[in-house]
């Protein structure tokens, strides 16, 4: 087989997997809360507490992907996420126990970082030895294809299908995925990387706090915003017809995002890129409980999704750049500190909601915490006249 079609079949791999554990097993949940809630009696403090399990679920799978050396082992995790990913995703159609959905969301959580971490690092490391790492943003792509798949069926299928026929229909679909996903992604010339043992980053370094704690409240953000905008919506009646094209519209957002942003950062800097992302995902996230009508609704959440995925792939590069000795470190604990924000981002902002009655402080909560993520990122920015060094980095 020639290089280029051994390349593009292994992005379509990628790309198969994350619109299986992204798209289907991590955001489906997002339009069928509604039908969920509605049919089972689900308060917004049961949503807000299985969003926190499946994230929870990925931040475990996350810690343990990366401790993953060998590109075998690496397959292997791979390889049983995927399959965990369709059989978790069906298998929210068979109880309306909230314990039982817990379960099946952290483990669907866990399957989302096999796809995610494991997947993208074995594409990234095939890319980077053919020298096309740009092609990494294609792969990316596979997110918000994710979404608008499963927005676009779920939302076909609503008028004629109950909420556990909808999680059976996009379990099915995740089914035909998985076959590209698995069968299409190898490790064959891949050797285990060897890791540098320098002093590495100052972990206490002011900056680097500053960029955790914003980052922390940027999964806080990210959470709250796919958990709760189609279920706010949803109890909204000038917002309630227009919920499920919204979400489409937030996976057409999504898909290029990571690439724009990336660039962005290129042409203008880290800290200004991120300072606009955090900005734009502000007003997407508030503007459907400012002006409530059809086209807020619609712009909220393309704004929103062109920004939260965008968001990861420049903080994660610039942990890269940050730690260039052993990048692992630092990305590894950015990924904690996003995962912690998720985790109790919903839980808090479900709580809040439940006890007040007042569904829309979720996108007031997902908007403030972007605004709070700007305020530490401020904290990390470098002053013009002090010099950038690795013992203490920070933002320029």
């Amino acid at each position: 087989m020639s290089q280029p079609i051994a390349t593009w079949k292994l992005i379509c791999a990628g790309i198969s997997s994350l619109i299986l554990v992204m798209g289907i097993a991590r955001f489906a949940l997002t339009p069928l809360l509604p039908a969920m809630q509605a049919a089972t009696g689900l308060g917004d403090d049961g949503a807000g507490f299985l969003a926190a399990s499946n994230y929870a679920g990925y931040l475990s799978g996350a810690l343990l992907a990366s401790r993953l050396r060998n590109p075998l082992t690496k397959l292997r995790f791979y390889r049983l996420g995927i399959i965990f990913a369709v059989l978790t995703t069906a298998a929210m159609a068979l109880s309306d126990h909230v314990v039982i959905w817990s379960i099946m969301r952290y483990f669907g959580g866990l399957t989302s970082a096999a796809g995610m971490v494991v997947g993208t690092a074995i594409v990234l490391d095939h890319l980077k030895q053919r020298h096309r790492p740009d092609y990494i943003g294609i792969h990316f792509s596979g997110v918000g294809l994710g979404v608008v798949l499963s927005g676009t069926v779920l939302t076909l299928i609503e008028p004629v299908m109950s909420w556990d026929q909808g999680w059976l229909v996009v379990g099915a679909i995740g089914l035909l995925l998985a076959l590209p996903a698995l069968l299409w992604m190898n490790i064959h010339g891949l050797k285990a990387p060897n890791i540098a043992h320098g002093e590495g980053i100052n972990m206490r370094a002011r900056p680097i706090i500053m960029l955790l704690l914003s980052y922390g409240f940027a999964g806080a953000t990210f959470s709250i915003g796919t958990t709760f905008i189609i279920t706010i919506m949803a109890q909204s009646p000038s917002l309630a017809d227009s919920r499920n094209l919204a979400w489409v519209l937030l996976g057409v957002a999504l898909a290029p995002s990571c690439y724009f942003w990336m660039r962005s950062a290129i042409k203008v800097g880290d800290f200004k890129a991120l300072t606009y992302a955090y900005i734009v995902q502000a007003i997407g996230c508030a503007l459907p409980v400012l002006w409530p009508s059809t086209a807020s609704a619609l712009i909220g959440g393309f704004m929103f999704g062109a920004c939260f995925m965008g968001i990861v792939t420049v903080v994660l590069a610039l942990g890269g750049k940050l730690s260039p000795h052993n990048p692992s470190a630092l990305i590894g604990i950015l990924v904690v500190s996003y995962g912690v924000g998720q985790i109790v981002g919903p839980v808090l902002a479900g709580i809040a909601m439940e006890q007040t009655g007042f569904s829309e402080l979720g996108l007031w909560s997902a908007a403030a915490c972007s605004l709070i993520s700007i305020a530490f990122l401020w904290g990390a920015r470098c002053p013009s006249n002090v010099p950038v060094k690795e013992d203490c980095p920070c933002l320029s």
